[in-house]
């Protein structure tokens, strides 16, 4: 599931984190808060690990996790598309 987040990120470009979990969940058929938090994770370490680069930041309005969460905009960065390459030519 992480590796097609590298994709889909990839794919479509800069996205919101909660578009990037809807997407990612609804492919694997899964839902609830552990799949959401996990997926949040998850992009935090492929930000801390130099694959997503967040590109904005605002506060939820509680519309999508919890009122005052902070919402994340990611893109990928090169180093993320390399890796991408790396692993769709093994």
């Amino acid at each position: 599931m992480k590796t097609r987040l590298i994709q889909l990120l990839n794919e479509g470009g800069e996205s919101w984190d909660y578009e990037l979990i809807d997407k990612l969940l609804a492919e694997y058929g899964k839902s609830g808060d552990y799949w959401k938090w996990m997926v949040r994770f998850w992009m935090v370490e492929l930000s801390c690990g130099g694959i997503f680069n967040i590109v904005k930041a605002e506060a939820d309005d509680g519309s999508h996790f919890a009122k005052g969460k902070v919402l994340y905009r990611y893109d990928i960065s090169d180093f993320g598309k390399a890796r991408i390459e790396e692993l769709l030519e093994a």
